[in-house]
């Protein structure tokens, strides 16, 4: 079976050495699902396989900003609004320390909004403006990394096309958000591939910290 298959339901485990004994571990899989039109295997199968291709984007643009040629610092002019030595610099960090928080990220980091887990968090946001949201994370929520997923996630494509946003944008959105990673935020009229390079030409010093901006600049293909 692969990884995907898997979730785990505790970090630890004991036993004895008495023969023949045996404990029944009932594990309780009778919840709703995170998306009501897929099931949570093909839920986590599809969440971590977005995941390990967006790493492998990282990583390229990783080796783009150390090359820095033409076209590097056109992506990142685009995107961002500078291709100065600053912005090549904190790409570069915010990008390194984004791929281990992702790699390190598994089945049991994707929650419902609202769940026992999202709450645990700390700072849930208000639950009644919730339309329109498809995920949110807790920024110093380090420990654990917990992403919530909205119902409206669950309809998106899974990779972007063109202009389109996508689950896996909104998986490199959300851990744009992390502080351990970029810290970033959600800039008034910084959603969307066009507000985005919108954002980028007026406004570049918010790009650099806006979570769209860089998901789009790690995955936009044009």
């Amino acid at each position: 079976m692969s990884d995907y298959e898997f979730v785990t339901v505790h970090d630890s485990a004991v036993t004895n050495t008495i023969p023949n004994s045996m404990v029944t571990v009932v594990v309780d899989t009778s919840g709703p699902p995170i998306c009501d039109n897929m099931s949570d295997p093909e839920f986590r199968k599809a969440v971590l396989t977005l995941r390990d291709d967006a790493v492998k984007k990282i990583e390229l643009r990783i080796r783009e900003l150390s090359a820095w040629d033409v076209a590097a610092q056109a992506r990142v002019k685009l995107w961002l609004g500078k291709s100065d030595e600053d912005f090549r610099t904190k790409l570069i960090g915010g990008l390194k320390a984004i791929v281990p928080v992702m790699n390190g990220l598994a089945a049991r980091n994707f929650v419902g909004v609202g769940s026992e887990q999202d709450r645990a968090t700390g700072c849930v946001p208000g639950m009644k403006n919730l339309s329109g949201e498809v995920a949110h994370v807790c920024a110093p929520d380090t420990a654990t990394h917990t992403i919530a997923i909205n119902r409206d996630f669950c309809y998106l494509p899974q990779k972007s096309a063109s202009q389109l946003s996508s689950m896996q944008l909104t998986i490199v959105h959300e851990c744009a958000h992390f502080v351990d990673t970029f810290g970033c935020v959600d800039h008034p009229n910084g959603y969307g591939y066009t507000a985005c390079m919108w954002l980028a030409r007026d406004h570049p010093d918010h790009a650099i910290t806006n979570a769209d901006s860089i998901a789009w600049y790690v995955l936009a293909r044009y």
